[in-house]
């Protein structure tokens, strides 16, 4: 935490942001200008992640966030930021690696590895995120209520 108030400190405000007193709104805007810094340096090292490398930040976060291996054409809507009906053109034209789980029904399954890069990516992580974490909650309280329960 103490390194991240150091690079705080060197991130310089804009001419007409240096007026402002409180140094809560400074600090506030400093991190601002960081997290945009952060996601241009994101998306630039992104962009030249080979496919090797993409497999294996892929690894990382499927096992933090518990992303599966394939979503359906309504996840990768979602990522992608396009229409269902996008999504299965890309599939259909081989511009997704994606099988199709029943021929001709329109439904498929989508590696979803290759939609890191999509635009909705980091929400689909959040998302993740917070359904692992309720996952993890629901998991304690059964164990919490099977323990009451033996005690009884």
């Amino acid at each position: 935490m103490n390194d991240m108030l150091k690079v705080l400190d060197e991130i310089n405000l804009k001419p007409d942001e240096d007026s402002i007193h409180s140094e809560r709104a400074k600090k506030y805007l400093k991190i601002i200008r960081f997290t945009e810094a952060l996601e241009k340096e994101k998306e630039k090292i992104t962009a030249m992640l080979d496919e090797d490398e993409k497999k294996e930040v892929f690894q990382a976060l499927s096992k933090q966030f518990g992303i599966p291996y394939y979503v359906n054409v309504t996840g990768a809507a979602d990522i992608m930021g396009i229409s269902p009906q996008m999504v299965r053109r890309h599939c259909a034209d081989g511009n997704l690696k994606a099988t199709q789980t029943l021929q001709g029904s329109g439904k498929w399954r989508i590696e979803t590895n290759q939609l890191m890069d999509q635009p909705n990516w980091e929400k689909y992580l959040e998302k993740r995120a917070q359904i692992k974490l309720q996952s993890h909650s629901l998991a304690d309280k059964m164990i919490d209520y099977l323990d009451d329960d033996e005690i009884e």
